[in-house]
């Protein structure tokens, strides 16, 4: 057998004996593909600015460790947010476009309560010379605590009260956050050789010269009085804060046929109205709820408004208390004026407008007001400043005084607790900017996540450099919008929700109301999450690849691409779900990867 020789004069004969690789085919290309991991929008819209794709990607590989970890780079508190957090993330998660967001919450309860993870392992515990002073031990003192102590420092944390916790031992009921789950948060926090010092009150206890050794300190005092519900109030017995019967409920004697009327329409007013029920063994008769804002203008999370009705608890709206009737030092009643609410949309001042209308008398024995937090009188040192019942601080928590940065409630934050921890870790990291000699406004602009203000620790602490460029690295910046997913590649499912105790159950006990999501719906779960912008080495560029030119790592799993044989057609780009692969014009080499 021989081959025969083609007739080289025939167009259609002609062939090549070489092997295709000779054939560099990309000269002929005008774009080149790149390899970027990017941020999805539940990242953005995370406070805390957690990785939760990675996450995601992680315990779809079974590794439920890995994926906590990943939590606990930003977030050291995964069991208290997969519980009470208002969840931003899934108000923007990518998939609610396509038909029911993701239930991160549930994920991060999940990852918490089944995942293990040693956070000591990696951290060069009081490496650094320094020592800081942490003053409140809520949701703000504890994060500035844990990633200072994470990124070597020594913390000594000081707290007023008995116990460490903040508002989170002493605001929040048991039957949302499990004290079990909150001692168990704390201590992990603890572990990285945090110091506390419990009773110990500054300006009592505690001078601020006495601070003067340490080389910053952190304020996060926190919130710690009810707002008054008129100018002169009266000082009689029948008025409670909310702040106050929620740290002690039991304290206050509210007897089963007292009338009590809540006044306010947030979370704090929730809680006391369904604390106040669970006292009295499910009988939701004789208390009251009332609000000036209209039910879609409350402040309440729309699930705690919705258990709270469940639970039989009467909601008024729509309603501002005028006058206390009272004798011989004893309430009689409140008289109540048609109202409305108008927040102003630039600075988010509430403003409440009564209007003429019949006047609304309510009986009560007791009047528990819950219409906002203020702070109680704390000497602070000559140079810094309250104004407006907050401290004076810029959004890194710097204050006029160099020592020192304060965080939390106390500057003016949002109330929630997901806001104290990230303003918690943007002042740990503030601190360390200002100790390391680094311009902490510069370092933030690095390490912010998309264009909101949450920003990534673990970018800071990993990173190589600001003009350091990796494959597969992550392009903070660059968010990953719902058209640049391509769903050609996924199935509509149903979310997962997780059952709850019934209300006839639930309101004769503190038990916690919300169950955790069993593993067969969390796998659900995590094969409902786009992962967008995180790369999960699907393989698509692969295997749709026209000319086999995509070059992956087996062992770091890094992707590029063959530049001899990439004729730059794009096939890669559009068979990526998840928005990694991108084609950039073939003279732009230089690609800036934050």
């Amino acid at each position: 057998m021989h081959r025969s020789i083609p007739n080289l004069q025939d167009f259609f004969s002609a062939i090549s004996f070489r092997d295709s690789l000779g054939f560099k085919t990309g000269s002929q290309r005008s774009e080149r593909p790149i390899f970027i991991n990017k941020t999805s929008p539940c990242r953005q819209a995370c406070p805390i600015g957690v990785d939760i794709p990675a996450a995601f990607h992680k315990a779809s590989e079974g590794k439920t460790d890995e994926a906590l970890k990943i939590f606990l780079q930003e977030n050291p508190l995964p069991g208290i947010c997969g519980r009470v957090c208002y969840h931003p993330c899934e108000g923007e998660c990518n998939r609610k476009q396509f038909d029911e967001s993701v239930n991160i919450r549930s994920f991060e309860r999940f990852l918490s309560d089944h995942g293990q993870a040693d956070i000591k392992e990696e951290v060069p515990i009081h490496s650094k010379r320094n020592r800081i002073a942490i003053i409140g031990s809520g949701p703000a003192g504890l994060s500035a605590s844990y990633h200072l102590g994470r990124l070597g420092y020594s913390v000594s944390l000081f707290e007023a009260r008995s116990e460490i916790g903040g508002m989170l031992r002493y605001g929040i009921p048991s039957y949302r956050l499990p004290r079990s789950i909150l001692d168990r948060e704390i201590e992990r926090i603890l572990s990285l050789g945090i110091e506390p010092h419990l009773n110990t009150t500054v300006g009592k206890d505690l001078a601020w010269e006495d601070l003067e050794s340490f080389d910053a300190v952190y304020l996060s005092t926190g919130l710690q009085s009810g707002k008054a519900l008129f100018e002169r109030e009266p000082s009689k017995g029948f008025i409670l804060t909310g702040l106050d019967f929620l740290a002690n409920p039991k304290r206050f004697g509210l007897g089963k046929k007292q009338k009590i009327l809540i006044i306010g329409g947030g979370n704090v007013a929730i809680d006391v109205a369904r604390t106040l029920v669970r006292l009295r063994s499910g009988k939701a008769k004789e208390i009251t709820l009332v609000c000036p804002e209209s039910r879609d203008q409350m402040p309440a999370l729309l699930e705690e408004i919705k258990e709270a009705l469940e639970e039989k608890i009467t909601i008024l709206t729509g309603l501002a208390p005028q006058r206390i009737h009272q004798e011989n030092g004893k309430l009689l009643s409140v008289d109540f004026l048609p109202a409305e609410v108008k927040i102003d949309e630039a600075s988010g001042t509430v403003k409440i407008i009564p209007f003429e209308g019949e006047i609304q008398n309510h009986l009560a024995d007791k009047i528990i007001v819950a219409i906002g937090q203020t702070m109680k009188s704390l000497p602070l040192p000559e140079g810094m400043a309250v104004k407006e019942e907050r401290v004076v601080a810029d959004r890194f928590g710097r204050t006029p005084l160099l020592k020192v940065f304060a965080g939390g409630d106390a500057t003016g934050g949002k109330a929630f607790v997901a806001d104290a921890i990230a303003s918690g870790k943007i002042g740990a990291f503030a601190i360390s900017c200002f100790l390391e000699g680094k311009d902490v406004e510069t370092e933030y602009q690095y390490h912010q996540i998309g264009d909101r203000s949450s920003f990534s620790l673990q970018h800071f602490t990993g990173s190589s450099g600001k003009n350091s460029i990796e494959k597969n690295s992550v392009d903070l910046k660059k968010v990953v919008t719902f058209d640049q997913i391509n769903t050609l590649f996924f199935f509509q499912s149903p979310r997962k929700n997780p059952d709850q105790l019934e209300p006839d159950k639930r309101t004769r006990t503190f038990e916690e109301v919300a169950h955790g999501l069993e593993a067969a719906s969390i796998e659900d779960e995590i094969s409902r999450c786009f992962k967008c912008g995180t790369c999960t080495d699907c393989k698509n560029c692969l295997d749709f690849c026209p000319d086999l030119s995509i070059l992956r790592d087996g062992e770091s799993r890094f992707y590029g691409f063959d530049e001899d044989h990439c004729k730059g057609c794009g096939i890669c780009s559009v068979a990526c779900p998840r928005d990694i692969v991108q084609m950039v014009m073939e003279k732009n080499e230089n690609v800036l990867i934050r």
